[in-house]
This record gives structure tokens, sequence and C-alpha cells, in this order.
């Protein structure tokens, strides 16, 4: 598991080298743009603290200060994390506020790193540690003076303290950006970061806990050493995949196959909707339905046109139901799932769905049009009550109407529409006051 662990780590170095150079390469053109320039900075402080690693030895010898590479790496690491908030921050806003929150965070680096060097003179007084460098049983056990140990668990406990307070602010601003952004791949890299900000944060716990487990076995150092391992170069080729990925992601094509995959993923959504309205309208597809294994492929070849098409059909069989929508049905859905707990955009769905289902279920047995008919609100709702069909552009109809199709095969729609139905079927039969 070591090797394998430190295999990793070696693998993620390349990639780091090759990730760092490809976005030098886009600085070079571009030398105004802060955010790119927190990224250059974040990776570039990130490889060269993975490329220190493995010459720790030779450096430290070199240097002739022992464990000098590792307060190097260290600090390498804080930086890289500092960068990746700025260049978060950056990437949403570059007014006066912003700088500050970024001029903040640097005075907080500062600080740590001024506290680490400190703490690192005071464990080079110790004399009695024959080999201080990164074996994990004298790495996270320390100087064996009390007061160089306390000097030595000072200095980890800076660096683990800023590091994960850190990648927990990483986290909260990928999230918060991943809300907002609209470009797939954009957003598919900010989910990325915060995953890989996550396994950082398990590398931050794993070197806690080899700190208590300091000494107590060779199993367990080699234990907590290879999860450290592993978790440090998860997290960084994560970030690294996530933070670069929405600038070479197009050039290889992972644009179209994120488009072709959400076209898919938005047929089907749609589907269950479209198979509702097809049974009692059949004469809305404009060709048969796709079925079997040649079916699902032509839904992947061509699956942008199927969507907009399957969305036309949708539309089209909700102007044949035009005359058997009623309002009264929309009221009593409104009511129901008002009671039920739905709130905002899941209530309008829900009463959308009622509508519809309960126009369907009435053109099925032949009901005559509903006298309401011209009362009915117009469908489809959209995400809010103040928006018509016509605000609605073609993304948001589909997310509003895979809204729908989700709503009317949940098991409160079959209620509603059961219950709406039947009681309009009551009210219809009951003799009219002379």
């Amino acid at each position: 598991m070591v090797s394998i662990a430190h295999g990793l780590m070696t693998a993620v170095t390349l990639v780091c080298w090759g990730m760092s150079l490809y976005k030098l390469r886009d600085l070079a053109r571009d030398r105004d743009n802060r955010p790119l320039r927190a990224l250059c900075l974040a990776l570039i402080a990130i490889t060269i603290s993975m490329t220190l690693q493995p010459l720790a030895a030779k450096i430290d010898e070199l240097l002739g200060i022992p464990d000098i590479t590792r307060l190097l790496s260290n600090c390498l690491s804080l930086v890289c994390a500092t960068a990746a908030q700025a260049f978060l921050l950056f990437m949403t806003s570059a007014d006066v506020s912003t700088r500050r929150r970024v001029r903040r965070r640097t005075i907080a680096l500062a600080l740590t790193v001024a506290v680490m060097i400190m703490m690192f003179v005071v464990t080079l007084l110790d004399g009695s540690r024959s080999d201080p460098r990164v074996r994990v049983t004298e790495y996270d056990g320390g100087p064996s003076h009390p007061p160089f140990q306390f000097a030595y668990l000072a200095y980890l406990l800076a660096y683990l303290a800023y590091l994960g307070w850190s990648l927990t602010q990483v986290v909260v601003l990928a999230n918060r950006y991943a809300a907002i952004a609209h470009r797939p791949l954009l957003r598919f890299g900010l989910r990325m970061i915060t995953v890989g900000s996550l396994w950082g944060l398990a590398y931050v716990a794993a070197r806690l806990v080899a700190i208590v487990l300091a000494n107590r076995s060779s199993d367990w150092a080699l234990i907590t050493d290879a999860v450290v391992v592993l978790a440090f170069s998860t997290s960084i080729l994560l970030v690294l995949i996530g933070s670069t990925i929405p600038s070479w992601g197009p050039r290889v094509g992972l644009d179209r196959l994120w488009a072709g995959a959400a076209a898919v993923r938005d047929y089907y959504r749609l589907y269950p909707l479209w198979t509702r309205i097809h049974a009692v309208l059949p004469e809305i597809a404009l060709l048969p339905p796709p079925s079997g294994v040649r079916g699902a492929l032509s839904i992947a070849r061509d699956a942008s046109l199927r969507r907009v098409r399957i969305t036309v059909e949708i539309l089209d069989g909700y102007a044949t139901l035009r005359p058997w929508m009623s309002a009264s049905v929309a009221a009593h859905a409104h009511d129901a799932a008002q009671e039920g707990g739905l709130l905002g955009d899941q209530q309008t769905a829900m009463v959308e769905a009622a509508v519809i289902g309960a126009a369907l279920a009435s053109r099925l047995d032949g009901t005559p049009p509903s006298g309401e008919a011209a009362e009915a609100v117009a469908l489809p709702l959209g995400p809010s009550r103040d928006s018509a069909a016509g605000d609605l552009d073609a993304a948001d109809q589909v997310t509003w109407l895979a809204q729908v199709a989700r709503a009317i095969e949940s098991p409160m729609a079959a209620q509603i529409i059961t219950r709406a139905t039947s009681e309009t079927s009551s009210l219809d039969t009951q003799p009219s006051e002379r």
C-alpha cells in the first residue's frame, strides 16, 4: 500500500508539472488576469512542494540544515491553499472588497509561516535527534526533550490548522461559485475542487491521527504514512484537474461529450411526462417512439434533436389538452400540495402535474371539455407563477418540464389527481338547483 501511495504521488507530481507549464503559457498571453495569476501561483507552489519531497535527503544535506525541505514543502502547500482561495474569490469579483479579503488571507498566511519558521528554528536546537527527517515515527513524534517537543507540536498544529481552515474555505467558495456557474465544464471543475479539498481535509485528519499515534508501533506508522500520502496525492490530483479542465476540456472534446450526455439525461427525465401524454394523444409523436437497443442508440446519437422533439411534443400535448384543463383542479391541487408540505417550485410543479394528469384522465374517459378551460392558468407555469411559457428559454423549459415529469410520477400527484377528478366529477353530476 505504501509503494502504491508513493507511486501515485510521483505520478501526480508529473501531472502537476504538465498543468503548471500549460497554465503558465496561458498567463503569458493574459498577464493582467487576476484569477489566472492566482491559479498559476497555486499550481507552481504545489508542484515545487511535491517535487522537493523525494529530494529531501539530498537537499537537507546540501544546505546542511536538517528538515529544511519539510519546512519549505509545508510552506509552499500553505501558499497553494491561499492562492486557491484567491483564485475562487477573483473568479466571482475583483472589486475592493474581494481584494481586501485576499489581503487578509495573505496576512494570515504570513503570520502562520512566521510561527512555523520560529518553531522550526527552536527544534533545530535539539541535538538528540539523529535523523529528524520525514519518517512518520519521528516526523510526528518530534524531538525527545519537552521544550523542543512543544515547539515541534506547535509547528505541526499551526501548519495543519491553517491548511484545514483554508481547505474549508475552498470548499465553501467552490460550492458557492458552482451554484451560479453556467458553463458545464466549469461547474464540473468546481465540484472536483470541492471533492479534492475534502480529500485534503482527510489528509489533515490523518496527520492529526498520526500525531496521536506517534511511536505506538511500526505498523501504525506505516498505515498512517500510507493514508497521509494517499489522501494528499488524491487531493492534489482532483484539485489540479478541476481547476484546469475548463480550459483544456473543450480542446479534447469534453464539452461536446458533456452536452451530449446532458441531452440524453434530459430526454429520459422528460420521458415519463411524454409517455403519459402519448398514451392518450398518440398523434403528438412526429415519429414512432424509439424502443430496444437500436432506439437507445438512436437517442444517444441524436440526443440534442431528440430532446428538442420530445419537448415540442409535450407542449403540443399541453395545447391539445387545454380544453380539459380545470381551474378548480388547479386550486384543489394547490391546497393539497400546500398541505403536503410542498413549497415554491415544487408546489407549482405539483399543481401543473395535477392539472395535466386530470386533463389526461378526462380526455381518456371521454369527458366533454371543461367549462373552466378559459379560466384555467396557461401551462407550463414555469419556475414561478410570474413566468409565462413564452418567458422561458429552451434550457429553462426543459428543466421545468423535467420537474413536472418527476412530480407527476409521485404518489402525491396520483392522490391529488384521483381526488380532484372524483370531486370534479361529483360536482358535474349533481343536479342543478332550480
